[in-house]
């Protein structure tokens, strides 16, 4: 099993979260493999981080970087995408999930069994909310990009980089009829932290553009709306085939 971390700007905080997760894990560095870009000016700092698959790309906007990831493994491998700010993931009672390696392999076999590629968590670790969801549902619900299990399928692109997440969402459940969503366990992480899609072009303008190109493109599966924070949202629509 591979573990995929794609990373912008943030050395030090991938090496003392989500590494520093992983390797509390029993996760094997080897088998961990790190995305960056060839121009990062945090350069040497990833590269001074020992036992890790280190691989420099060309690529600008995480979309394209996740389209990148596509590319360089194999049709129909299973991979682990994890955020490089990952600090712990719980259970719908909070408790942080002590065999992240199980999980992994309870949700590649859970995959394999309703037949679909593309697999992910609940958004927040709400227990109140968790709780009251069925343990899976394979019906069109947002997926947290935070943490995501796929099986590659090269046909699958994405045309956007700030809105990438709901967009993986839409365009696996097209292709399999269905997604995998564990509504009982949750990734705990700091978004829109300093570096990451923050330094890479992320601004309010360039993800409402995003999401609106998905609202015109797919109407039928989503919607745009205005958060409190003046931050401009999807809403997929809750869809089965």
């Amino acid at each position: 099993m591979k573990f995929i971390i794609p990373s912008f700007q943030r050395p030090e905080g991938l090496l003392s979260k989500t590494l520093t997760y992983c390797d509390t894990m029993n996760i094997d560095r080897k088998d961990i493999y790190v995305f960056i870009r060839e121009d990062d000016k945090c350069f040497n700092g990833y590269n001074e981080i020992s036992g890790i698959n280190l691989i420099p790309i060309d690529i600008i906007g995480i979309g394209q970087t996740h389209n990148y990831i596509t590319e360089h493994f194999d049709e129909g491998e299973f991979i682990v995408e994890i955020d490089d700010d990952l600090e712990t993931i719980v259970d719908q009672e909070r408790k942080p999930i002590e065999d992240f390696i199980g999980l992994c392999n309870e949700m590649k076999a859970k995959m394999e069994e309703v037949g679909c590629s593309y697999g992910g968590t609940y958004a927040v670790a709400n227990p109140m909310f968790m709780s009251k969801c069925e343990h899976y549902t394979t019906d069109l619900r947002y997926l947290l990009g935070c943490l995501r299990f796929r099986f590659i399928n090269k046909k699958i692109k994405v045309e956007t980089n700030y809105s990438e997440d709901f967009e993986n969402c839409i365009l696996h459940f097209l292709a399999d009829g269905k997604i995998l969503k564990n509504n009982w366990i949750a990734p705990k992480t700091k978004n829109y932290s300093a570096g990451g899609c923050d330094g890479d072009g992320r601004t309010t303008e360039t993800e409402k553009k995003d999401k609106e190109y998905l609202v015109e493109k797919y109407p039928q599966y989503c919607r745009i709306f205005k958060r409190k924070n003046g931050k401009w949202d999807l809403r997929l629509k809750e869809y089965k085939r």
